[in-house]
């Protein structure tokens, strides 16, 4: 609201409803459209750090979408949809699909299981301790099944590389653009 002259609203009263009415309604609509945002919200994960950006985001382009009145609009829309794509692609952390892919192209599926500890002196079989073997089809013996961890390593690495690559540009896209959004 701006702040006028006291004067001001003794000769203009109505403008005064007219701000306190935008005010209300303006609020209202607001707790409408941020709270399941703000319900969703946890302290202590950075997820919704990103949440909240892309839903501000999107809000802002729905606005300049419907009032696109100044020269660079279009460019600003169009940078915006990038930060909205990079924050879906952190949110859905769609980063392991391509790489997990080839791993499985080469080794096969990766196999999880759990086993009962045995015992090979007494033949005694500790249900109490299981150990976690992890193999895959194509790798039969030891020298492949340690190559196989070591691209399987190299894939969590690049995931890794690409979350991070993709944090970097949107920081960046924001703090070169933000003064204009």
């Amino acid at each position: 609201m701006p702040d006028y002259h006291w004067s001001h609203y003794l000769t203009a009263p109505w403008e005064l409803v007219d701000e306190w009415y935008r005010a209300l309604k303006f609020g209202i609509r607001n707790l409408f459209q941020w709270f399941p945002i703000v319900w969703g919200d946890r302290h202590y994960s950075s997820r919704w750090l990103f949440a909240v950006i892309r839903h501000k985001l999107v809000l802002m382009q729905r606005e300049l979408h419907s009032n696109p009145h100044y020269m660079g609009a279009k460019r600003d829309l169009h940078l915006m949809h990038v930060c909205e794509l990079l924050l879906n692609r952190r949110l859905d952390y769609e980063y392991s699909e391509y790489c997990i892919k080839c791993h499985e192209e080469k080794w096969g599926e990766i196999r999880d299981f759990w086993e009962p500890a045995y015992d090979h002196k007494t033949g005694d079989v500790d249900l109490n301790y299981c150990m976690h073997f992890t193999d895959w089809p194509n790798a039969t013996n030891p020298k492949q099944m340690e190559k196989a961890w070591k691209e399987l390593s190299t894939c969590f690495d690049h995931e890794n590389m690409l979350a991070d690559q993709d944090i970097q540009y949107l920081f960046k896209l924001l703090s070169k653009h933000y003064r204009r959004w």
